[in-house]
């Protein structure tokens, strides 16, 4: 994919995500106008069996409208997306919080349950607000409640004075405490998933990592991290005059197995010669696809003879597999040139020895390793 089409894909992903946020956030708004509602219903029940005078119940409807329309307008309109935080818990909290200490305020008589409320609102905002800012909203909430309860510390209680007082103070305390729990089940839901999404993202990030050092088809290092680990290896030789060398193997007469078998036998040869080449190098050894039916063995530690030697362990084995399984008759066999570093020399002419070495092999009849002259 060209790079105007990979950033295009990228604004399309974070515009869809955005708009998810968006969509949630709508739905809180609902949410919340459902809590407000049932809050604003018991009100209502307390007025209707005179707790409270009338006008508690349509002051709190009528603050619970207004705060739920103008949430709702600010996220439809965006201009929640200008503040640090989206969601604008804080400032809505702090209005719930206002909302519940008003009604203890002018109903002082009906202030437990209300004064219980306050737990739902915290609840919510504890999903979403940092530790800081749940520490400030704690603070101006509680420096609130000290005013209201010393305006109106006498005059506080539990409506219970009858049985319908006493019921209605039940199930609103019983609603409360509900709200509470879904809020807290929801909460631990969403860090699990959270939590989840992390997982599959460390993943995905693992496995991008994977996919961009490693041969898709043999899962041996791609060329681009062997010719890092030859930058590596080259500084670290020119810094302490240690010896490393370089194998080209080749898979000789490749192109007939494709031509004759098809490219699926074509892909399993190499896929065999890759395994078995990877369990054949010593474990400090760097092994890849350089390209095509072409693979490069980075010999650490050692001179040319012995490089030799370990590049000639490998096409032994690979002469050694019984490629029969992959097709009736088949014979692969490999062939190899080594050189071995040269202080001062570029990993372009570095790779040029092993290549020329590499075609007296081939020219010397295929299936053996040759080393540079």
């Amino acid at each position: 994919m060209i790079e105007p089409e990979e950033r295009l894909d990228e604004a399309l992903r974070a515009a869809r995500a955005l708009e998810r946020d968006q969509h949630r956030r709508r739905r809180w708004v609902f949410g919340t106008a459902g809590s407000y509602a049932v809050d604003t219903a018991f009100l209502a029940l307390f007025a209707l069996v005179g707790t409270i005078h009338a006008t508690v119940p349509v002051a709190y409807g009528t603050g619970a409208v207004l705060i739920c329309v103008a949430q709702y307008a600010l996220i439809a309109r965006g201009w929640n997306l200008r503040a640090r935080d989206p969601n604008l818990t804080e400032i809505f909290i702090m209005l719930g919080i206002a909302m519940n200490l008003g009604v203890v305020a002018a109903a002082p008589q009906i202030a437990f349950p209300f004064l219980a409320n306050q737990f739902t609102v915290f609840a919510f905002g504890m999903m979403w607000l940092s530790l800081r800012d749940s520490i400030v909203v704690w603070t101006l909430g509680a420096i609130a409640f000290g005013a209201v309860l010393l305006a109106n510390g006498g005059t506080m209680g539990v409506p219970s004075a009858t049985r319908y007082e006493a019921f209605l103070t039940w199930a609103y305390f019983a609603v409360v405490m509900g709200r509470c729990l879904v809020l807290s089940v929801y909460a631990a839901e969403m860090r699990a998933r959270l939590a989840e999404s992390r997982r599959r993202l460390a993943a995905s990030y693992e496995q991008a990592k994977v996919l961009a050092s490693h041969d898709e088809l043999t899962h041996a290092l791609n060329r681009r991290s062997l010719m890092a680990a030859l930058e590596r290896e080259r500084n670290r030789a020119e810094r302490s005059s240690q010896p490393f060398s370089v194998a080209i193997l080749d898979l000789d007469h490749f192109k007939s197995v494709n031509d004759t078998l098809g490219h699926a036998a074509g892909d399993a040869v190499l896929k065999e010669f890759a395994r078995v080449a990877g369990e054949t190098k010593r474990t400090t050894d760097v092994f890849g696809r350089f390209g095509g039916e072409e693979f490069l063995l980075i010999l650490v530690d050692i001179d040319c003879s012995h490089g030799l030697q370990a590049t000639e362990r490998v096409r032994m084995a690979v002469e050694a597999i019984d490629w029969s399984t992959t097709a009736p008759g088949l014979k692969v066999t490999v062939s190899a040139g080594v050189a071995c570093y040269r202080k001062g020399e570029t990993i372009e002419q570095l790779l040029h020895r092993a290549d020329t070495a590499l075609y007296e092999a081939k020219r010397a009849g295929r299936n053996q390793v040759k080393a540079e002259q």
